[in-house]
């Protein structure tokens, strides 16, 4: 992760769950719904940050392990049920084949080599073993250039195609759209912004923006904020034995 390192993530640690998607009920409840009805011995998640899906995840299905790039993101955790380490999505110390479900919610556009990350994956789960995945993407593959330029942070944000082309030692079993309604821009930027050159910026970038963009995502404004529809692409899939 060159831009994002275990710096970034620090001071990012302590108001990350302030963002209004992370702890998100229903954005939760839509991922962690696509999961078979089944029982899973053992289960990883990457990017596993604060744990705000691995606390609802072992509600659902019991104790798992996590890995992050930031131990001060870790450190937030505070469940007996989830055990995290610091670790790195390219080079997962698992070994082959002895994971059975493996999952990961907007990761993907912080870490430098995305296929690779994505083989690791494939290399630890069990034949037969679950890939649930979801990643925040442009409201459509046509504007990937401009999503990213609005964004700014030198972040690429991954179109469906590109994730898609990423994915194909994978079995789709089912694939589905997240719009998270009304997102607050302000919001965002306030919890992860630290200087205010930079959310004048990001801000003007989004007044400046094109008109179709601002269609697609229901562009409004209302007590100097902007409000955005955050497209989220979902998908469950399974290793090919």
């Amino acid at each position: 992760m060159e831009h994002y390192e275990e710096k970034y993530w620090a001071k990012r640690a302590g108001d990350y769950n302030k963002t209004e998607w992370v702890k998100n009920g229903k954005f939760i409840d839509s991922y962690l719904s696509m999961l078979p009805d089944q029982a899973f011995e053992t289960i990883l998640e990457v990017g596993i940050g604060t744990g705000a899906v691995a606390e609802k995840m072992v509600e659902k299905l019991g104790p798992l392990s996590g890995i992050d790039i930031s131990s001060e993101m870790i450190s937030k955790i505070n469940n007996p049920k989830i055990t995290a380490t610091v670790g790195d999505a390219h080079d997962l110390k698992f070994e082959s084949n002895s994971i059975e479900l493996i999952y990961m919610r907007n990761v993907i556009h912080y870490i430098d080599y995305p296929k690779k990350a994505f083989s690791e994956i494939n290399r630890c789960l069990k034949p037969g073993g679950y890939f649930l995945f979801s990643q925040v993407v442009p409201p459509d593959d046509s504007l990937s250039d401009e999503y990213d330029w609005l964004v700014g942070r030198n972040i690429h944000y991954p179109t469906h195609l590109e994730i898609t082309n990423w994915m194909k030692n994978f079995q789709f079993i089912n694939e589905k759209q997240f719009i998270l309604k009304s997102q607050s821009i302000m919001n965002w930027l306030n919890n992860t912004c630290n200087e205010q050159k930079e959310k004048d910026e990001i801000i003007n970038r989004h007044i400046e923006t094109s008109g179709t963009y601002k269609t697609l995502v229901n562009y409004s404004t209302l007590n100097n904020d902007i409000f955005v529809d955050i497209k989220h692409l979902m998908i469950l899939a399974l290793k090919i034995k």
